[in-house]
């Protein structure tokens, strides 16, 4: 059985260490058996000395950030804890500069896609500071673009110290919030303070969307301001709300494995010919008339394969992106063959 994977995020200070040890004093009265995965991006380790008193085992992560520097650490720890101690829920608390797009990226190795099962991405959102935040930084600023990637991407979203947060500004917060990221339920808090069993009950919000959406053959487009995109158009000719929501701004995963040998041209052609709302594709797959297992990556657009020793990895290709065309990646992969 798969690990179920919780994924704190927001910018330093928000609030996530606090919600932290929350779900953990939870967890424990539930006899769960739980790992929890920090990171911070000094060489000493602060936030995760509070925690050892929890009981659970608390795997760190420091000098670097896990979706950059050390995301292969992160990889390499995740396999680790999933062998040797076979956790029912890990949970992920990321340091306040991490974008959920990388660090997905370090969860979605091919060598994990069958043992954990992201279950949400929990953005801790300090209410107080979040409008100053926004508006200290250029908005072309990679920070600034961490800061709303972590709102824009995340399947519930907990505004924190709204008590330190005058009601007119709160109200702010929420209208920027709702720009960002309209489908993701909001929970106000204090200190961080939330019915737990709603808060472990997060979906992705991609599963959710697209359960909405089986009625209607889905073709993605980026919609363009000022025009009816296709999408909308045909939703009017069926009758159907044109507000309903989109699987843009919102990061999906999935997997496929491969059921035998590709042809190499027509492989690396497809990795070349994936559209940009895909992210990132990596995994491993062998081809026509070579024994050596191949590893593969791509990333904007750019792709690199390389001959893996090992055979132990299954033949499957990951992919990270936002709106992906599922059916259409999957015909182009068969192809292939």
């Amino acid at each position: 059985m798969s690990a179920q994977v919780y994924l704190l995020t927001g910018y330093l200070g928000s609030g996530k260490t606090t919600l932290l040890q929350k779900m953990l004093t939870h967890l424990r009265a539930q006899d769960c058996k739980v790992v929890v995965m920090m990171n911070e991006m000094g060489e000493e380790d602060i936030d995760g000395e509070q925690l050892q008193g929890f009981g659970f085992p608390v795997k760190k992560l420091l000098d670097g950030c896990i979706c950059c520097s050390i995301r292969g650490e992160m990889t390499e720890s995740l396999k680790e804890v999933i062998t040797s101690l076979n956790p029912d829920k890990i949970l992920i608390e990321t340091t306040g500069v991490a974008d959920p797009i990388d660090v997905i990226d370090g969860l979605t190795h091919p060598e994990l896609f069958e043992s954990i099962d992201l279950k949400g991405i929990i953005s801790v959102v300090d209410a107080s500071r979040f409008l100053e935040l926004n508006s200290r930084f250029q908005s072309t600023s990679a920070l600034v673009k961490t800061i709303r990637n972590q709102v824009k991407y995340a399947d519930l979203l907990l505004v924190n110290k709204v008590d330190m947060t005058p009601a007119d500004m709160l109200e702010k917060v929420q209208r920027k919030l709702s720009e960002l990221n309209p489908h993701a339920p909001v929970h106000l808090t204090i200190q961080s303070d939330m019915d737990l069993h709603t808060l472990l009950s997060v979906t992705r919000l991609t599963e959710h969307l697209a359960a909405q959406r089986e009625a209607v053959s889905y073709v993605p487009v980026q919609k363009s301001i000022g025009r009816m995109s296709p999408m909308d158009r045909l939703k009017q000719s069926l009758g159907m709300n044109t507000s309903m929501p989109s699987l843009f701004n919102s990061i999906e995963t999935f997997s496929y494995p491969f059921t035998g040998p590709v042809d190499a041209a027509k492989f690396e052609e497809f990795l070349y010919s994936l559209p940009k709302n895909v992210y990132r594709a990596k995994g491993y797959v062998l081809f026509h008339g070579r024994e050596q297992l191949i590893s593969f990556q791509h990333t904007d657009n750019q792709v690199h394969l390389f001959p893996f020793e090992n055979h132990g990895p299954k033949m499957v290709a990951v992919f990270i992106g936002e709106g992906m065309n599922r059916e259409k990646m999957i015909t182009d992969l068969q192809k292939c063959y």
